[in-house]
């Protein structure tokens, strides 16, 4: 059976549910799924259940996947998502549990291969599902074809639409990522030895009968236990949420934080009761007076009644054009930390600690680009601080804001501002003594929303049947809060840099 007949089993899967079908392609791959699961999870129960849930939400999401560059490449993210939808599950149950499943992986269930292979093997295989997520998905479908499937370079290229040369470069330049993940890790291995490694010992033999079992539940999209069930109901919002994310311009952050400016509008007040237009007058006055800032913070953020993982940031400010703001998000299978800066010698911005430095031929253009992924800390303060045309929260985009009754963030006294518009309502909470921003809120309707990934979908044709589906999961909201702010103090240029 080829990479070819995979599509073609998935495609006929798709249009008549050919259990069949499914169940050669459950044949083909099902011992590179629970291999993964076992590494991970570390039992072996629990990695039948992970490669059941594997198998069922492949089932789910066939005609999706039989475009995708190599479903070896999909099979070990998807495995991924799931082993870690287990181990969160474990954590929450008790750190007990969690702890005697790590403890019951037995190194030795795997065959015995050369000396060199098996030393090399024991050091990578606890972080070799977590090196592959790191990775790209034609570099992971790569590696996965050439050292899990022992693919030819002539049936790697057809799968990725590649001549040999070019999937020798993709090969060997994917192997020198994992080398450069393992080296910061403290593993010193070589290109060469982390293949051989790779080669020999990621894929062994599934317990017996598992593909006839799984291929007959997961055709039908069905689970067989409630753990199951959870698995996979997990593992889907995982991907739902990281498709949403790209679709929406590498973050659904932008959505949830992006930025659009509060105005004051009111023509009433008093030095007891100060207008809108007062609050927010003093509040520009405040961040002008600033020689420096920084604080800490976290932006936590929903769609629906579905929780997304918690961007914490640190922002560094300096007149007159001095930043860094630094940001992780913590995913759960991989943090993804990102950093976007100037120290005076241009503006830069990296996507994740991995990725190389970016150049912006401005401090607005690489803050801009930085919003979605950084969950909005890149916008809100700087754009105030710098009093930026894009990002500013007390500019003059929007023409209408009310005021809230007043409120505590942590055991700060806060003004309360609050504006909506076309779908989006936005609340500003002003500190009353320092007039400073210590919290942020936007609120985005489902329909809202949905206006706006339709508007991405016209680059991203790959959120059309999602879209169709309606698969979106309610109103986004997004709460971005500031701690820990330090005011006028000085900051060293080289604190700025990365």
């Amino acid at each position: 059976m080829t990479l070819m007949d995979d599509t073609a089993l998935l495609r006929e899967y798709a249009r008549t549910e050919s259990e069949s079908a499914f169940a050669a392609v459950v044949q083909q791959h099902v011992a590179l799924v629970y291999s993964a699961a076992r590494r991970q999870v570390r039992d072996a129960q629990l990695a039948e259940d992970v490669t059941q849930a594997v198998f069922i939400v492949l089932a789910r999401k066939a005609s999706q996947v039989s475009r995708h560059p190599g479903l070896s490449g999909w099979l070990l993210k998807t495995t991924r998502y799931a082993a870690n939808a287990h181990i969160r599950a474990a954590v929450r149950r008790t750190q007990r549990e969690q702890e005697a499943a790590m403890q019951s992986f037995n190194a030795t269930d795997f065959s015995r291969q050369s000396e060199a292979d098996a030393e090399a093997w024991e050091q990578l295989a606890p972080l070799l599902d977590e090196a592959l997520a790191s990775l790209g998905d034609t570099d992971r479908a790569a590696l996965a074809l050439r050292y899990f499937e022992n693919k030819t370079g002539e049936e790697i290229g057809r799968t990725l639409g590649l001549n040999e040369r070019g999937v020798q470069k993709r090969v060997s330049r994917a192997l020198e990522k994992l080398r450069k993940f393992f080296g910061k890790k403290g593993i010193a291995l070589s290109a060469a030895a982390i293949a051989g490694a790779v080669s020999a010992n990621a894929v062994q033999a599934a317990p017996v009968e598992m593909a006839a079992k799984i291929s007959v539940v997961a055709a039908k999209g069905l689970a067989t236990t409630t753990t199951i069930t959870t698995l996979v109901k997990a593992t889907m919002k995982t991907m739902t949420w990281l498709k949403l994310k790209f679709a929406a311009g590498v973050g659904l952050a932008t959505v949830l934080a992006g930025g659009v400016a509060m105005v004051a509008v009111s023509q009433t007040g008093n030095a007891d009761k100060p207008s809108v237009q007062e609050i927010v007058k003093q509040s520009q006055d405040a961040y002008a007076a600033l020689t420096s800032y920084s604080d800490q913070g976290q932006t936590v953020s929903s769609i629906g009644s579905n929780a997304v993982a918690p961007h914490n940031f640190s922002i560094k400010l300096a007149r007159p054009d001095l930043y860094r703001v630094e940001w992780t998000q913590d995913l759960g299978f991989y943090a993804q930390t990102g950093l976007v800066w100037s120290a005076g010698g241009g503006n830069f911005l990296k996507m994740t600690q991995a990725s190389k430095p970016t150049p912006y031929s401005n401090m607005e253009g690489a803050l801009s680009s930085a919003t979605g992924i950084s969950g909005g800390a890149s916008g809100s303060i700087p754009g105030t601080f710098f009093k930026l045309n894009w990002g500013n929260k007390l500019g003059a985009t929007m023409q209408t804001a009310k005021r809230k009754p007043d409120e505590k963030i942590g055991d700060v006294d806060c003004y309360v501002l609050t504006q909506s518009k076309a779908g989006r309502t936005q609340t500003l909470w002003i500190g009353k003594q320092d007039f400073l921003i210590r919290q942020y809120e936007q609120d985005t309707s489902a329909a809202a929303m949905q206006t706006m990934l339709e508007a991405q979908a016209k680059t991203h044709p790959e959120i059309q049947s999602m879209l169709q589906r309606g698969n979106l999961g309610g109103d986004a909201k997004s709460v971005e809060t500031h701690t820990d702010l330090v005011l006028n103090q000085t900051i060293a240029k080289t604190d700025f840099s990365p």
